[in-house]
């Protein structure tokens, strides 16, 4: 909460106004508005630093990493050094698997806070991930330095020791993790694998179905090792028990990242058959491609505007009121909605989306030609006029909104 009080304080007086009110509704947990209104603020001051961290924040909150990231690596356009996006970009990064785009901010990260713990450790797991041991070693050295019972500090090093054959270092490190976070799987589980290399396989089973009640009821690897002790016990019922688990999740995995790539191909193929005028074809592609990501928003975007050009409102409706939900400051989604609101005949609606997409992107004249034609449409002829007026001081080449202009005019 300090840190937004002082993003308060700190807001560009110009651009004030739209920042001080999304952090209000932010405070009321109103964050879909929230979003609009800060959105706003960065739109009158791209450079607004403390407006692109809170929608970071925001969009993070609502489980939405690839708007907090874009969010985030913005303020490092701003800012390259900026602590708060450095470490949370960073851990975007990582939660993602994505360690190569993760290093650079680490890097820079321990250069700017040196004193930061948790970046040391991280920096330290991204070298072991990509077999820089020494590198590795003295990252895990140095965080555990600034904080001796530092659990990702223990649990890494220890492991990257035990696979180096270093069980004497090692083991010390990794019961300490699991004294340190009992209920964290991933110390029973290095732990329990450091003990099957060692052969000690009932004290090795022990950490492992500790680990597979502990938060590692989904991992793989977790089972195969539980399998390997259950092996070197000699029990063969429990250990067939275990790989079968194994394999379901493994097949799980597979099945998976296949799907993911089926969905891949699907929007391929769906933007070919969009070129070819195909729009029914393209649109029974991008319906495969939503089941297998059914929160991609970009994809349900798509979705609405296919249904928008075929005409079927309600379904188009549908689908960018669920790509808006998930990504409620795009300007783009919003001009849509107004669109199909627009075509429905439900100007109230229609006006009050295109009011928004203007609000976030104040500089895209179809929006306030299509708000001009909407209140036309409602008798309200000077407010359309101004709309008309700023549409074709945006595009004055295009000759549709002077028209437009031209006519929502008075007679003289």
């Amino acid at each position: 909460m300090n840190l937004l009080l002082l993003a308060l304080a700190l807001a560009a007086p110009d651009c004030g106004k739209s920042f001080a009110a999304g952090m209000d509704e932010y405070q009321r947990k109103d964050l879909a508005q929230a979003l609009i209104s800060l959105r706003a603020s960065v739109q009158c001051d791209p450079k607004m630093v403390q407006a692109h961290l809170v929608i970071a924040n925001i969009y993070a909150e609502r489980g939405n990493g690839g708007e907090a990231l874009a969010a985030l690596l913005e303020v490092l356009r701003i800012e390259p050094n900026n602590v708060l996006a450095l470490r949370a970009g960073s851990n975007l990064y990582l939660q993602n698997g994505l360690h190569t785009k993760a290093l650079p901010l680490l890097e820079r990260l321990i250069v700017a806070a040196p004193t930061a713990v948790d970046a040391h450790a991280d920096l330290a797991g991204v070298y072991a991930a990509s077999g820089k041991r020494e590198a590795a070693e003295k990252g895990f050295r140095r965080a555990l330095e600034l904080r001796a019972d530092y659990f990702p500090a223990l649990a890494g090093l220890g492991n990257l020791l035990a696979r180096a054959g270093d069980n004497e270092a090692a083991m010390p490190l990794l019961r300490r993790a699991v004294q340190v976070l009992p209920r964290a799987y991933e110390g029973h589980f290095l732990l329990g694998s450091a003990l099957n290399r060692l052969e000690q396989f009932d004290e090795a089973r022990a950490e492992l179905e500790q680990a597979s009640t502990s938060g590692g009821q989904n991992e793989p690897q977790v089972f195969y090792q539980l399998a390997r002790a259950w092996g070197g016990l000699s029990k063969a019922p429990e250990r067939k028990a275990a790989l079968a688990r194994f394999s379901e999740l493994t097949k799980k995995e597979k099945d998976n990242i296949e799907l993911q790539r089926k969905a891949a191909t699907w929007v391929d193929e769906a933007r070919v058959l969009l070129q070819a005028g195909d729009l029914e074809s393209a649109t029974a592609r991008l319906e495969l491609a939503r089941e297998a990501k059914p929160n991609d928003a970009t994809l349900l975007f798509r979705l609405a505007g296919l249904n928008f050009d075929l005409r079927r409102n309600d379904t188009a409706r549908e689908y960018v009121q669920a790509a808006i939900s998930i990504s409620p400051a795009t300007w783009l989604y919003h001009y849509l909605l107004g669109l199909v609101e627009q075509n429905a005949n439900r100007l109230g609606d229609a006006r009050a989306s295109l009011e928004v997409a203007a609000k976030l992107q104040p500089i895209e004249a179809p929006v306030f030609n299509a708000l001009g034609q909407v209140l036309l449409a409602q008798g309200e002829r000077t407010a359309a006029v101004a709309a008309f007026a700023t549409a074709v001081k945006l595009a004055p080449a295009e000759p549709a909104f002077r028209q437009n202009l031209e006519s929502a005019r008075p007679r003289q």
